[in-house]
């Protein structure tokens, strides 16, 4: 989907995001990643595990969790 589907552009879902956070105790912090376009679903990751996105016309990154 577009960004513009999540609460109408991008910068208010992520404003949401820093309020819900903040409200839980757990603020955004400096270097947080915000992905306030992805409309796909959230994928849980665990330590070891390691993803990758291929983006055609961009390429591919690879995430790798610490084990430790």
């Amino acid at each position: 989907g577009a960004g513009i589907a999540c609460l109408g552009r991008p910068i208010t879902s992520s404003l949401w995001l820093a309020r819900v956070m903040a409200n839980a105790g757990r603020p955004l912090l400096e270097g947080d990643v915000i992905l306030s376009g992805a409309l796909g679903p959230m994928a849980g990751v665990s330590r070891g595990d390691v993803v990758e996105a291929r983006i055609n016309g961009l390429g591919t990154v690879r995430a790798t969790f610490a084990a430790d």
